[in-house]
C-alpha cells in the first residue's frame, strides 16, 4: 500500500509541476505575446533543422527504410527551417492559412447550416458559420493582429487548462488514501 501511495504521490507531484508550468508558460503567452511568437518560430525553426538534418543523415545511412528515400523530406524542413530562422516574416503565413481554412471551412458548413434552417440548431449553425467566415476573412487580411489574437487565446486556454489541472491534482493528493485504495481495488479486480 505505501508502495502505491508513493507511486501515485510521485506521478501527481510530476502533474502538480506540469500544471503549473503550462500556467507560467500561458502567462508569458499572454503578457508578451510579441515575444511567444519570436520563441514559437525559433523552436519551429530548431525542430525543422533538426529533422531536416536527421532524415538526410538517415537516408544516406540507409536508417529508417531502406526502399523509401528520405532526403527530399528532409531538404524540404532543413529549408523551412532556415527560413523560419532567417525571416521573422514567415510567421504572418500562418494566420493567413489558418483564415483560409475557416473560410473553407464556414463555406462548406453553409450548406448543412442552410439546410438546418427552421430547426432548433439551424439558428446556432448559421450564427457559428457566419462568424467563421468573418473570423477568416479577418485573418487574411489582418495577419498581425490574428498572430497576437490567437497566441494571447492560446495563453488563456492554457492558464485556464493549468488551474484546472492544479485543482485536480491538489484535490487528488488531498484524498491519496481513497485514491490509492480504489486503484488497488481495481487491480485486484481484474487479476
Amino acid at each position: 500500500m505505501k508502495e502505491m501511495k508513493k507511486k501515485i504521490n510521485g506521478f501527481i507531484n510530476t502533474a502538480m509541476i506540469s500544471a503549473l508550468l503550462l500556467v507560467v508558460l500561458g502567462l508569458v503567452f499572454l503578457l508578451a505575446p510579441d515575444t511567444s511568437l519570436d520563441i514559437i518560430r525559433w523552436i519551429i525553426a530548431i525542430f525543422c533543422l533538426v529533422s531536416g538534418t536527421y532524415l538526410v543523415v538517415s537516408d544516406f545511412r540507409r536508417r529508417i527504410l531502406p526502399f523509401f528515400s528520405t532526403s527530399f523530406v528532409g531538404v524540404v524542413l532543413l529549408v523551412l527551417g532556415f527560413l523560419f530562422a532567417v525571416r521573422p516574416s514567415v510567421m504572418n503565413i500562418f494566420p493567413s492559412v489558418i483564415g483560409c481554412w475557416f473560410i473553407v471551412s464556414a463555406i462548406a458548413s453553409g450548406r448543412f447550416s442552410a439546410a438546418l434552417r427552421g430547426t432548433s440548431s439551424g439558428t446556432f449553425a448559421i450564427v457559428a458559420t457566419i462568424l467563421s467566415l468573418i473570423c477568416g476573412i479577418l485573418l487574411i487580411l489582418n495577419p498581425w493582429e490574428g498572430q497576437i489574437a490567437m497566441v494571447t487565446f492560446a495563453g488563456v486556454m492554457m492558464i485556464i487548462y493549468g488551474v484546472s489541472s492544479l485543482i485536480d491534482t491538489i484535490i487528488i493528493k488531498h484524498n491519496i488514501d481513497e485514491v490509492s485504495k480504489s486503484i488497488k481495488k481495481a487491480v485486484i479486480i481484474k487479476e
